[in-house]
């Protein structure tokens, strides 16, 4: 994926996600574990020997003693266009 399609998606937050939390990095991901996921926007099932891609989700905390949170979404391979959509929804 190119620098400026990550740039389009950082700082966005899901619509299924309380305020705070956004989009840190997209990238393209397979594993040789087998094992499945749903994908966050589509609802498809994506086989994680498969390439997907992995959404990181952060959310920044005001303490200086407590870290940030973070967490992560599956989107499936071929689903850009459409994570795009459900964040622009958001």
């Amino acid at each position: 994926m190119s620098q400026s399609r990550t740039q389009r998606f950082r700082g966005r937050s899901p619509p299924d996600r309380e305020p705070g939390w956004q989009v840190s990095t997209v990238a393209r991901r397979s594993t040789n574990k087998s094992g499945a996921a749903v994908c966050a926007v589509t609802g498809a099932t994506v086989a994680l020997e498969e390439t997907y891609y992995f959404v990181t989700l952060r959310k920044p905390t005001n303490s200086p003693v407590r870290p940030p949170e973070y967490d992560h979404l599956v989107v499936r391979e071929g689903a850009l266009d459409e994570l795009d959509e459900w964040l622009e929804g958001s």
